[in-house]
Order: C-alpha cells, then structure tokens, then sequence
C-alpha cells in the first residue's frame, strides 16, 4: 500500500499546535497578571490592570448580571407582599365602611322609631322594619318583622311618623303583612279638617302610582277647599279617630254635585318608609 503524503493535513495539525501554543500563553500571561497585579514594582502592576481590564469587566457585567436577577425575583417578591398588604387593608377598609353605614342606618332607623312614638304618646305601640316588598305590588302591601309572638293582630292600624299608613291584613308568629291605603280594596272613614264633615278616603288602581288617593261620598253641601286636611273619623273597628291621612291637592266637580270627588296626597311617602308603628290593644 502506498502512502500519499497529505500537504493539507500536515497545515491542519501545525494550526493546531499554534493554537494551543497561543492559549497557553495567554493563560500564562493572565496567570502572570493575577500574580503581579498587586507587586510594588509599578511596571508590572501597571501592565497587569491593563491585561486584566478586559477579564474585571466581563466579570463585573457577569456580577452586575447576577445582582440584577436575584434582584428582580427579590423586588418581585417585595411588590407581591405589598400588594397582598394592600388588598388585606383595602378590604378591612371596606369592612370598616360597611359596619359604620349598618350603624348609621340603625341610628336613622331607631330615630325614625323614636319620632313614631313622640307623635303617638297615647298609643300603645309595637314597632316593626319593612323586610320585603313585593316588585308588583311595591305600594299595595309589604311585609314587617312583627308578628303574633310580639303582640300583632289582624285589622290592627299601622302608622308612621306623619299619619296612617294601613292596616294588620295577614299575620304570622314572627311577620305580618300590611294592606296600605293605597291599596284599591282598602277604605278609610275620614273627617274633613275642622269641619268634622264626613267622607270616605279610598285606594285607587290609577292613582296609587303617583302616591294619590281618591276621596269619596262627600255630602253635597259640604264646603271644601284644597289644602283641607282630612283625619280618622274613628267609625269602624280599625282605625282609631284624629289619625292624620293626607290633604286635598284637587277637587273634581262643584258643590251639590252629586259625583263630586277630590284628590288626596298621604301624609306618607308609603313607597319609600322603612320602619312602622302598630296599634295594639
């Protein structure tokens, strides 16, 4: 077998070995820098700070590197901690708001109690909360917190602090529904100011939207004006007598006319009321 001698592998190996001469120096030289640097000969510690500028600045960008990524989970850690801090104060904050709003309601709602009975002194009152309210039939009915445990009633008279609001219609041991004067099938024996003329005040389908009331059976030749405030006239089991109900705001027909009417504005605000007074025996 003859041998080629290859030109192309021999200029291969003596790069290699160049290479490798190469690194070796400068392994040495960097070695060499690493001793001298700090030598009192000011020659050779100069030339080894300026052979090692290069190696202290990559390692210093690796440093700056290092620092800057524990530093990023370290910052991301710290912001995730105020946060959470933040959300728990946030939502004790809330808390807070709400138990002052719940206390100021119960405040405004025992006041409201406390003006019922500073009207009513000579009534024997139980005092009761609106829980619910039917949404098609806001002003027609709703349901107290009070019922036969606490004394409550059918037919007793339901009250708030400007005048007559209804009557006891249905009753449970712990709620009772109240029928108000709005209602249509509701009526209520009234006096007309004080001329102690009779009238009958009734609920109406057209107008108990509008808070109103219609006024009825006025005897024809009695006068009356708007404004003239009407009261219970006490006739019947239900309603006890000088409760006030409303006022007349118009009045349809003239005196003598037979199908005379007037309009009638509550006292209250039925739509809007949160606490109530019954009367009891």
């Amino acid at each position: 077998m003859k041998y080629k001698y290859n030109f192309y592998d021999r200029k291969k190996s003596n790069k290699k070995k160049i290479i490798f001469v190469v690194a070796i120096f400068i392994v040495a030289i960097i070695i060499s820098s690493f001793l001298f640097r700090n030598s009192n000969n000011k020659v050779l510690n100069k030339i080894s700070n300026v052979i090692l500028a290069p190696i202290n600045s990559i390692s210093s960008g690796i440093n700056n590197l290092g620092d800057n990524f524990f530093s990023y989970f370290a910052n991301k850690k710290k912001l995730s901690e105020e946060n959470d801090a933040l959300k728990k104060e946030l939502e004790e904050v809330k808390y807070i708001n709400l138990e002052t709003k719940k206390i100021e309601e119960e405040n405004a709602s025992l006041k409201r109690m406390l003006d019922i009975k500073s009207n009513y002194q000579h009534f024997n009152l139980k005092y009761g909360r609106i829980i619910l309210r039917e949404h098609d039939n806001w002003t027609k009915k709703f349901t107290i917190d009070i019922g036969k445990n606490e004394g409550i009633a059918l037919n007793q008279a339901v009250i708030s602090s400007n005048g007559l609001v209804g009557y006891i219609s249905e009753v449970n041991d712990t709620t009772s529904v109240v029928s108000t004067i709005l209602d249509s099938l509701t009526s209520v024996s009234v006096n007309i100011g004080t001329i102690n003329e009779p009238a009958i005040l009734k609920g109406d389908p057209n107008l108990k939207s509008n808070n109103r009331l219609k006024l009825e059976y006025i005897q024809i030749d009695t006068v009356i004006s708007l404004g003239d405030m009407l009261y219970t006239s006490g006739l019947g089991n239900t309603y006890p007598s000088t409760i006030p109900v409303g006022k007349i705001i118009e009045i349809k027909g003239s005196k003598n006319d037979m199908n005379r009417y007037a309009i009638v504005e509550p006292l209250v605000d039925i739509a809007s009321i949160k606490e109530v007074a019954i009367i009891v025996e």
